[in-house]
């Protein structure tokens, strides 16, 4: 056997367990760095306006999933601090002029001012860098 291991057995014993030690730290720290503990974060708030009741629905990114559809009386609105990734609200069963809107650091960032024949609408963003 001509391997380093076989030539080095404890660089091997000592090597691997440092490895696994170091590639844990990145798994976290980018994991952390999603959700927003470390990098770059956003204040993201949904706002959802019009009259009467719909099911409303969202995900915040670093959230663990989307929240179940809920009925709520309108206007509604939620905001959370987040990181990079993926941001939606979904609205169904609204009145006619239901709209949303998604406000990134106080600004407007997506808005869609109608619902569809079937009382859906939907806005989205992707954060990744200010």
């Amino acid at each position: 056997m001509n391997s380093a291991v076989s030539r080095f057995p404890l660089l091997h014993r000592v090597a691997r367990p440092a490895l696994l030690a170091t590639g844990a730290t990145l798994l976290a720290a980018t994991t952390l760095t999603g959700c927003g503990l470390f990098g770059e974060n956003w204040d993201v708030k949904f706002e959802v306006t019009g009259t009467g009741q719909a099911e409303i629905g969202y995900s915040f990114s670093g959230g663990n999933d989307q929240t179940k559809a809920t009925r709520e009386s309108l206007p509604w609105t939620v905001s959370q601090n987040v990181g990079f990734g993926f941001n939606n609200v979904t609205v169904l069963h609204a009145p006619p002029g239901t709209a949303c809107r998604v406000y990134v650091d106080g600004a407007l960032r997506e808005s869609q001012d109608a619902s569809d024949s079937e009382g859906t609408v939907s806005c989205f963003v992707n954060l990744q860098e200010k």
